[in-house]
């Protein structure tokens, strides 16, 4: 920060001075500036190749093990076209789902224990019962208690059911006890030792047929009645049969395959921004352009891929050296020899994941080790800012005060001239009346 120094005595600017050996001084720091500038835009150009490559090893990564592309999906089909067998249920799979086509009906749904008390006239003032009703094993007395308070005690003991209290109208409150749980298994109550009386709806289990064969469980979600499929029951309704056909689901196959291929190029993309184009001399020269190392995790990268020789899954080099995906050429060859077609798909992920690891690996990585690098250089870039700053500081401080002192002398110079000035002036006054 600059002060205000003008000679007043010697009409000298100083202050102009001190800003022009500032300026001067200041050009080793744009320099240096300059180069930090330079090493920020490799370093940046190095992390959005790795932003990526990430990209990219997480696309492997979806495709390298066999279960990736073991994926099923459930279609289901009505035998009333007026009921969706989406009201009635749905269905999930897993990678262990049996192909095949089961007949499917839902008999009834599961449903939960219900204890529905007596009506009252309100719900926050003193029931007027007595005694205690029991739930699990535990006692919950009613004396000179609301059926909010009531509820608000049953909830708090953790029993395994959940009190609610029903407004029917204004005057008519019921308190309902309901299991946490659905099933017929339901919870146990006893309100013998009250004189409140409750009303029971006795819980349920799920029932389905399978092929004729009826399922029962406590849950309207069922994962067990056949390997990797799972049925979430919604409501009942047994003149209806629904077709569940479980296939392989070549579409969220594709989609992976997809994601692979639009993720190695858009890594292609992204090389190509910080090269010298070879075909184009008057293409500018990104921010790596004379890094070889991006040839060389080009080359790695391609590779990689010819040596799978996907090309007969429908995976091609166009003209650009980008991939090019047949869509239905991929489909015809998972269709035709899924197992041969999957091996193969398998074995190049994890050639081209290993490929990445070794690329990325956040101790010995390529991408580490160039981004440490370029870390280290401006961080010492940054030092030597510091302290050539601090050195013009300390350079126009040490000036300043020697000016300040030059200004100090040379106004007392002029002073002691003008009083000798004003002496000499004095006697030329006295001679002059003595004449």
């Amino acid at each position: 920060m600059g002060i205000s120094l003008v000679g007043l005595g010697s009409g000298i600017d100083w202050q102009s001075i001190l800003d022009k050996i500032r300026q001067a001084e200041e050009k080793r720091i744009e320099l240096l500036n300059d180069q930090k500038q330079t090493l920020q835009d490799r370093l940046t150009a190095w992390q959005d190749l790795g932003t990526k490559l990430t990209d990219l090893k997480n696309a492997v990564d979806d495709l390298r093990d066999s279960w990736d592309l073991d994926i099923f999906t459930a279609n289901l089909s009505s035998s009333d076209p007026s009921v969706s067998p989406d009201s009635l249920m749905s269905v999930s799979t897993t990678s262990s789902a049996p192909p095949g086509i089961y007949q499917i009906q839902v008999l009834q749904i599961a449903t939960p224990q219900k204890e529905y008390s007596e009506s009252f006239t309100s719900s926050d003032e003193d029931a007027g019962k007595t005694g205690y009703i029991t739930i699990n094993g535990t006692d919950i007395t009613l004396d000179g208690k609301s059926l909010n308070e009531i509820r608000d005690e049953i909830n708090a003991l953790d029993l395994g059911v959940t009190a609610s209290v029903l407004k029917a109208s204004d005057n008519d409150y019921k308190l309902v006890i309901t299991a946490d749980e659905t099933g017929s298994g339901g919870f146990s109550f006893d309100a013998s030792n009250s004189d409140m009386s409750f009303t029971e709806i006795s819980g349920q289990d799920a029932q389905i047929t399978i092929d004729g064969i009826t399922i029962s469980r406590s849950s309207n979600t069922i994962t067990d009645a056949i390997e990797g499929v799972t049925f979430d029951l919604y409501a009942a309704d047994s003149s209806v049969t629904i077709t569940m056909r479980i296939d392989r689901d070549y579409d969220a196959i594709q989609e992976k395959m997809q994601t692979f291929v639009d993720a190695y190029n858009a890594v292609l993309d992204e090389i190509s921004k910080h090269i010298t184009s070879n075909t184009d001399p008057n293409a500018e020269v990104g921010p790596l352009g004379t890094d070889f190392t991006l040839q060389t995790i080009k080359f790695n990268l391609q590779s990689v891929y010819l040596n799978a020789q996907l090309f007969d899954l429908g995976i091609t080099i166009n003209d650009n050296d980008r991939l090019d995906f047949d869509t239905s050429e991929f489909r015809q060859a998972l269709q035709s020899d899924f197992d041969s077609a999957a091996s193969k798909i398998n074995s190049f992920a994890s050639d081209m994941f290993q490929q990445l690891d070794n690329l990325m690996d956040p101790v010995s990585g390529t991408l580490t080790l160039k981004e440490n690098s370029l870390e280290d250089s401006i961080d010492k870039i940054d030092d030597r800012i510091s302290s050539e700053q601090d050195r013009i500081d300390r350079e126009i401080e040490m000036l300043t005060r020697q000016f300040i002192q030059m200004e100090e002398a040379l106004f007392e110079m002029q002073s002691q001239s003008d009083w000798l000035m004003a002496q000499l002036g004095g006697l030329s006054n006295q001679t002059s009346q003595t004449s």
